[in-house]
């Protein structure tokens, strides 16, 4: 009886210990597990976008490519998981003004085993090009001028780093 409780005592003590990593149910299995601020997570974007046919506010999807494991090794985000980025900042280049355009997501949410967390992360630059077309302007019919289209392909890779820390229910 005296093993028994001191080694319900130990399992306790030992669950303490983990600093809030993850909480433990009774069948000794972690019910959420964490990662911290700083994790790197790859995903591919999966639908295509350019500031021809997309707005500020629009969103876009992208898959985890890879397990993205927390500090005691276990899958927190599993591959194939979905990501959600909304477009902050969309406008085509032009001749005087911005000649490259300017593009800005901002990763707004994960979805882990049909459950969607709300996410803080930096994303890194987005690889992206230009598709030039002509356009004839309102104040001259005659003249043309030109626009360079902001494009991002579908299957694209990103890589974000989460800036605060994520918990995430284990099922």
């Amino acid at each position: 009886m005296v093993k028994a409780v001191l080694a319900g005592m130990l399992v306790l003590g030992l669950a303490a210990c983990t600093g809030g990593a993850a909480k433990v149910a009774r069948d000794g299995a972690p019910s959420e597990q964490l990662l911290v601020g700083g994790t790197r997570v790859t995903a591919t974007i999966q639908d295509s976008l350019s500031s021809r046919t997309n707005n500020t506010g629009d969103t876009l999807h992208a898959i985890v490519s890879g397990d993205v494991k927390g500090p005691h090794g276990g899958v927190v985000i599993p591959a194939g998981s979905s990501a959600s980025l909304t477009i902050a900042l969309l406008e085509p280049g032009s001749d005087q003004v911005n000649p490259e355009g300017r593009l800005s997501l901002v990763v707004s949410s994960v979805t882990v085993n049909g459950e969607q967390y709300p996410v803080s992360a930096d994303l890194d630059s987005v690889p992206h090009h230009l598709q030039v077309r002509t356009a004839s302007t309102d104040r001259d019919p005659g003249g043309r001028s030109v626009r360079r289209d902001v494009v991002v392909s579908a299957g694209t890779p990103i890589v974000f780093a989460l800036t605060n820390s994520l918990k995430v229910s284990a099922r």
